[in-house]
């Protein structure tokens, strides 16, 4: 992947202040970015793994766009990162709602069940996080699991979104045509199809099991 796209993908598929806007969901400050876009320093194992989740492609992805030859399986699994002790200045906030609101893609403090901190790396640019609605996009994730939101409005290319569309409220891979926009389902038993009516609430960038639910708690 070349840097372009990277920081492209990062910002919504815009390059004007994509490298400012990066490091704000990183928390870390433009001229760490910087130098890692110039070679002159190289991003740690925990800020590569957390650009990979927050363009939605591969460490060694990352590794590439800024110019470092190393191998995706250098890296450990996400779950064996030993971070450090969870600080104000590293950690973020969000609130799990307890059921779609009404009124989205805005929500009230009455819509939320409670609010858990996580760290800041692992969800980078993280919004709220609801349950997953429906099974389209099962076997990946399943109906009541916990989706992690990033508010956006346009829509992207491949990537699993929370939308509402002329039926409702869903949550679909959205796939791009010459005649629009299509959503598709992971799930079989749904076909595709092109809305007539779609507004974009937001990017899954990350999910747990509803089974885990008391790891949260």
């Amino acid at each position: 992947m070349e840097t372009k796209e990277l920081l492209k993908r990062a910002n919504g598929g815009i390059l004007r202040g994509a490298q400012a806007n990066l490091a704000r969901k990183l928390g870390i400050g433009e001229s760490s970015v910087s130098r890692w876009l110039d070679g002159k320093a190289k991003p740690s194992e925990q800020y590569v793994l957390a650009i990979s989740r927050l363009v939605g492609c591969s460490p060694a992805d990352v590794l590439s766009a800024f110019g470092i030859k190393e191998k995706s399986d250098e890296f450990a699994p996400l779950s064996s990162v030993q971070g450090a002790p969870l600080t104000p200045n590293n950690t973020v906030t969000l609130p799990i709602l307890a059921d779609v609101p009404a009124g989205m893609p805005e929500y009230s403090e009455r819509d939320v069940e409670q609010f858990v901190d996580f760290p800041r790396f692992l969800f980078p640019g993280a919004d709220y996080v609801i349950r997953c609605i429906g099974d389209s996009l099962e076997p990946n994730i399943r109906k009541g699991d916990y989706c992690v939101i990033r508010k956006m409005k346009e829509p992207l290319d491949g990537r699993p979104m929370f939308v509402r569309t002329e039926n409702g409220v869903c949550m679909k891979i959205v796939k791009k045509t010459r005649d629009g926009v299509r959503l598709v389902s992971l799930n079989p038993k749904y076909k595709p199809f092109v809305p007539s009516e779609l507004e974009i609430f937001g990017l899954i960038i990350g999910y747990w099991s509803r089974t885990d639910r008391e790891v949260w708690g």
